[in-house]
């Protein structure tokens, strides 16, 4: 009775995966396979001191396929845990993973000084007040908050402000660019963070 037992359940959890396997093998989870994957190369090129033309142009393509992943998830009816997990994971690794690196690097070059670094926390303030919840978000069985409005103009102004505040070490003219791109995001990602963490509690209430 035992061995069957274990057998149905074997049974019954291979059905599961097999049935999510289309789910799960999509276009927009192969587009957060590669957004991990240009974190490190970006990565790189900064550490090798590689043109930082290069480095922007990667950036931007990798900050790219988070617009198209979730185009083509809603479009395709392809929305599901999995998929929003690989999405935030990857959208995590792509600007924690860029800004320790800038941080890093060119703190221990001296190539950045104090402007730079305000800068920098203001265009990551929101994945830092977030940060606590975005990991509870991680363990929900209920899904994760609905991107608000904020939280979109927030990440649209992201992917203008770093490369601003890359080039603005190379290129000072770039400061005048990227020192007000980064003001604004700073205002609407505090807004946005403590939204999302208003959002996951009430997620969580609700579960309970």
């Amino acid at each position: 009775m035992a061995r069957k037992s274990v057998r149905k359940e074997v049974k019954k959890e291979f059905k599961e995966l097999n049935k999510n396997r289309g789910k799960i093998l999509t276009v927009p989870t192969l587009l957060n396979t590669v957004r991990i994957l240009l974190t490190f190369v970006v990565a790189y090129l900064i550490i090798v001191e590689y043109s930082v033309i290069w480095i922007v142009t990667i950036f931007s393509i990798a900050a790219l396929t988070d617009w198209f992943d979730g185009k083509i998830a809603r479009k395709y009816n392809l929305v599901n845990s999995f998929g929003a997990k690989a999405d935030m994971t990857a959208d995590r690794f792509l600007w924690i993973g860029t800004a320790l690196v800038f941080f890093i690097v060119y703190g221990i070059r001296e190539q950045i000084d104090s402007t730079h670094g305000i800068q920098l926390l203001l265009i990551m303030i929101r994945e830092i007040v977030s940060a606590p919840s975005a990991i509870v978000a991680m363990f929900l069985n209920k899904g994760f908050p609905r991107a608000r409005y904020v939280a979109k103009i927030t990440t649209f102004l992201q992917g203008f402000a770093m490369p601003a505040l890359i080039l603005s070490v190379f290129y000072p003219a770039w400061g005048y660019l990227s020192v007000p791109l980064s003001i604004a995001v700073g205002i609407f990602g505090i807004v946005s963070g403590f939204y999302y963490i208003y959002d996951v509690q009430r997620i969580e209430e609700g579960k309970k």
